[in-house]
């Protein structure tokens, strides 16, 4: 699933309210009060599968001092339940205090995390097919957006096997969708596939056809492993495989990243719009 980081405001006024709460979401940020200083502590619990990048700015502070720089910036292990961030310590006890502040997240290490450039992909289909590639890095038809710039259409008949195009942990499946259109109004109901790995990238694989996940959540695949067979759900002009590798910036959105594809003899090669499309080699 590919989206911005997420971004949440908490308002505290904590000279009336003591506040604290059990995550029932994928990630979330609390805090907790102690009574007899007042000083308060902010915990995260991560329920994804990754690692998240988090991001607090206190747009109110009152009376309290962190122990830590501000704005606050760290990266949650997977599965990390109450995992401590940082204690916030009341500066005059017989005074009130008052914090809020906006949390923002997304998957990966935004702050330190670096695609590893000498890796070289596997083009995401069975070893020895060929097909078109009918729009490529820039397209015109809906690779020029914000988040989309690095991305692959690759044209192939509904049911097509479709490869992992690198080694990973199957992050995200749906595949609950059979409605497809040519206009952005379609998009939600895109069924795909998301693959993290171990430099803490990501790729997408789209359009896949209803119930043509070969694959869990939780899963991990080697490139070349059949994953899904190919479809024509959500915004899609036709049939086909939309691929891209992607990570976040700093600031928490999407940056797709450009990506090389093995070939026979050894080499190594950015893909281009062909009509005559690329023979996978494994």
């Amino acid at each position: 699933m590919m989206k911005n980081g997420i971004t949440l405001l908490l308002l505290i006024f904590i000279g009336l309210t003591n506040y604290a709460q059990k995550s029932k979401e994928p990630f979330e940020v609390y805090n907790v009060r102690n009574e007899e200083d007042g000083s308060t502590v902010v915990y995260a619990t991560n329920n994804y599968l990754c690692d998240e990048s988090v991001l607090i700015k206190f747009n109110v502070l009152k009376n309290m001092k962190a122990d830590v720089e501000l704005p606050f910036r760290a990266v949650v292990p997977a599965g990390a339940k109450e995992y401590k961030l940082f204690t916030l310590a009341i500066k005059d006890a017989t005074k009130g205090s008052q914090l809020g502040y906006v949390t923002s997240y997304c998957h990966g290490d935004a702050f330190d995390g670096k695609h590893d450039n000498s890796y070289v992909y596997t083009i995401p289909y069975q070893e020895g097919k060929q097909y078109s590639l009918d729009q490529g890095y820039g397209g015109k038809f809906s690779h020029f957006m914000k988040g989309k710039t690095h991305a692959l259409d690759f044209t192939m008949e509904i049911g097509t096997p479709i490869c992992a195009a690198r080694d990973g942990l199957i992050l995200f499946v749906k595949e609950n969708s059979n409605k497809g259109g040519k206009t952005f109004k379609f998009q939600e109901y895109g069924n795909y596939i998301t693959i993290y790995h171990e430099d803490g990238t990501m790729a997408n694989y789209f359009h896949i056809k209803k119930g043509g996940s070969k694959v869990k959540e939780g899963d991990r695949v080697k490139a070349g492993e059949v994953i899904a067979l190919s479809g024509n759900t959500g915004w899609s002009s036709g049939p086909h495989l939309h691929f891209q590798v992607y990570s976040f910036d700093k600031d928490m959105n999407v940056k797709t990243i450009p990506t090389r594809f093995r070939q026979e003899e050894g080499k190594a090669i950015v893909l281009k719009k062909s009509r005559e499309g690329y023979k996978s080699v494994h």
